[in-house]
């Protein structure tokens, strides 16, 4: 019987070790072929000529053409090594152990191509070197792509022949899967050849790849989301900036986008957060710091004391934590303790030439609270954005008494260079049992009323974030309005809400157990030969 894999690292480093000897005989190669041309070439231009004058100088027997470079021949070990390790998938399938790579290809139905060119743009993720030997192996110009492999560099590891070429190319095109279901990214900015473009993969994908144990739900949950329709189109660049006013300013006639600073005042938006209490203080200071900060550099002297750029009028704030877990509402309770307009716009529904418009405008209005969503569109390693604009741009922003709130989950996604503009870094993290007992129990608006049957401390086992838990609340509101017969809204309503949610639910509800409820899955074939 075939070995099963213990685990998606171990499969994992099996298929690095493939990868690592393809590399190998890669450079090897190369280093051959670039000491034959170093040895004829006296020039630029001459090496840039060398597929022309290599054939007609019959170097070492080799004959230069553009088609791509050959790959070693696949013999029979190659082989078995394939049918090897499709027979340790299906053994680990067998037993229950997930492994990331080859469930996302069952998923997709992706081709050995595709899930070659995963595997290759996956491990700079892992290790750094891989990004030395991209580099080496890619042109000189191409250094600026971070380590990341080009499209033509994965074309020329995994194709043998112009058949295979072509084919391969459109696996990256527009339409094809990889792109669409947003597992592959490529910059959208077409000043470059398609070749010469960087392959990345999500971050989210990233993460599965690389999980202990990743969950097939979350695979599921990642595809579908990234299918979207929305998701997809880019929003029109009017849509995409959203102002959200205090109630003091929607009630003025005079409210403008740089309303004057008010003394701070007791918001209501704090009291829906439920953070931990350090975390609940660093963002209260931050209001401190744009209040008092024209008696401090003024009236005290500390501007022409901060010349030297370590303290700076403006707040950049990197907010880390994952999606519901409170950023939004911090930003507006931060715009409503200083009475002014938060402004927010979300990164992922932006082209590159709408972010570079974007910039300009946030450069001439200086919004003095401005929330970023998804800033690892800007701020990532994969960026399209110019980084001078980007520069320019963070350094408006430390000048102008203003907060500057940059909300990603995960600060490995922000590039080292960009880390050097931050005042700090607010991690948020998911709420434990008690916070989201505090979540549950304030979420119903007093106009509501509660039946006495619902079980507060079996809801707050479900491990779920606070906008999770909003999301719920509101849909348990909506079955209890839409049935004119119930009086109260009660524990029904909420496990109805969970249903509807596929979110996972077994809690005790009157003399009965309500079952588990999971999320439909994308089908798959566990038995195809495909991973």
């Amino acid at each position: 019987m075939d070995e099963p894999f213990p685990d998606n690292w171990t499969y994992l480093r099996t298929e690095l070790n493939w990868l690592d000897r393809v590399l190998a005989n890669t450079v090897a190669r190369q280093r051959k072929e670039t000491k034959e041309v170093d040895r004829v070439a006296r020039s630029p231009i001459d090496r840039a000529t060398s597929h022309w004058w290599k054939g007609l100088l019959n170097l070492e027997g080799t004959v230069a053409s553009d088609s791509p470079v050959d790959m070693p021949k696949r013999g029979a070990a190659k082989g078995n090594y394939q049918q090897q390790m499709e027979a340790r998938i299906r053994a680990s399938q067998q037993q229950g152990i997930v492994l990331g790579l080859p469930s996302l290809c069952q998923t997709l139905e992706l081709s050995t191509f595709e899930k070659n060119l995963v595997l290759i743009a996956l491990a700079p993720e892992i290790s750094r070197r891989y990004e030395r030997i991209y580099r080496f192996l890619q042109e000189p110009e191409q250094a600026g792509a971070f380590g990341l492999p080009s499209v033509d560099l994965v074309l020329r590891l995994l194709c043998r022949n112009d058949a295979e070429w072509r084919s391969a190319r459109l696996s990256l095109a527009a339409s094809a899967k990889l792109l669409r279901h947003r597992v592959v990214q490529l910059p959208e900015i077409r000043t470059e050849p398609f070749l010469a473009h960087p392959v990345k993969l999500s971050d989210a994908i990233v993460e599965y790849l690389l999980a202990e144990q990743p969950q097939l739900d979350a695979l599921d949950h990642l595809l579908q989301t990234a299918s979207c329709s929305e998701l997809n189109k880019p929003r029109p660049l009017a849509d995409a900036v959203e102002t959200w006013m205090p109630e003091s300013l929607a009630e003025s006639t005079n409210s403008s986008l740089n309303a004057a600073i008010a003394a701070p005042v007791a918001s209501a938006q704090w009291a829906h957060l439920i953070l931990p209490d350090q975390l609940l203080a660093s963002l209260q200071h931050l209001c401190d710091r744009v209040y008092f900060a024209e008696q401090v550099d003024e009236v005290w002297g500390f501007s022409k004391a901060s010349r030297g750029g370590y303290a700076t009028p403006g707040t950049v704030s990197l907010l880390i934590g994952a999606r519901g877990t409170g950023k939004t509402t911090a930003a507006r309770a931060i715009a409503q303790t200083l009475n002014v307009p938060l402004v927010s716009l979300d990164l992922a529904f932006l082209e590159s030439a709408q972010s570079q418009a974007m910039l300009q405008q946030f450069l001439v209005e200086v919004p003095t609270v401005l929330l970023l969503k998804s800033a690892q569109h800007w701020f990532g390693r994969a960026a399209t954005v110019k980084p001078t604009l980007l520069q320019r741009f963070l350094q408006a922003r430390q000048q102008s008494r203003s907060i500057t709130l940059l909300s990603m989950e995960s600060i490995g996604t922000m590039k080292a260079a960009w880390r050097l503009y931050l005042t700090d870094t607010l991690e948020f993290p998911l709420p434990n049992k008690a916070s989201r007992l505090k979540l549950w129990r304030q979420v119903f608006p007093p106009e509501i009323p509660l039946s006495s049957d619902i079980n507060w401390q079996a809801l707050s086992q479900l491990n779920l974030t606070g906008g999770e838990i909003v999301a719920i609340a509101r849909e348990a509101a909506i079955y209890y309005t839409s049935n004119p017969t119930e009086h109260k809204l009660s524990m029904k309503h909420i496990t109805q809400a969970c249903q509807n949610r596929s979110t996972p639910l077994k809690i005790a509800f009157g003399n009965q157990k309500m079952q588990s409820v999971t999320k439909p899955r994308i089908k798959r074939n566990v038995n195809s030969d495909k991973y």
